[in-house]
């Protein structure tokens, strides 16, 4: 793991994106969104998704809470919660994704590994567009408050039942 790895507190949230491609801004809006709302034993930092990197950044954790767009045909701005912990996840982007692999892969790869936290939730976020110089959809961007809160709430579920 990378020096700056050792910094990562064991509760993380790992929005992935690009913030120049559309929609793929939701995770990083998020995290903008959830400045100053975090217990203090919470980070929440961004991602471009490369999967190396992004397990890099699982590894060592308790618990982690990823958000990205995805691309599974419902509405723009809809939220689906996934619970990677003890099933793989469906495809959330597959041929739309902004990134070599999705998610979905990237999970299962840290499963194989060994390198999956005990808990790992996934907030997918249905996205309009992945263009290039966009910036968020009207719907993604009112999804946001949403979002944050559905992030709020399973940390403090789980910190709960701890």
């Amino acid at each position: 793991m990378s020096a700056m790895s050792n910094s990562f507190k064991s509760v993380r949230i790992i929005a992935i994106g690009n913030t120049d491609r559309g929609d793929d801004a939701v995770g990083p809006a998020v995290v903008q969104a959830l400045q100053g709302r975090l217990p203090e034993s919470v980070s929440a930092f961004e991602h471009n998704g490369e999967v190396a990197g992004l397990m890099d950044c699982m590894d060592g954790a308790e618990a982690v809470y990823l958000v990205d767009a995805a691309a599974m045909g419902l509405e723009p701005g809809s939220l689906r919660a996934f619970d990677a912990s003890e099933k793989p996840l469906p495809s959330l982007g597959g041929a739309y994704s902004s990134h070599a692999l999705g998610l979905s892969e990237a999970v299962e790869l840290a499963r194989a590994l060994g390198v999956l936290p005990p808990v790992c939730r996934v907030f997918a976020v249905e996205a309009a567009t992945f263009e290039a110089g966009e910036g968020l959809s009207a719907p993604v961007d009112a999804a946001i408050p949403k979002v944050t809160q559905a992030l709020l709430d399973a940390i403090a579920q789980e910190d709960g039942n701890a």
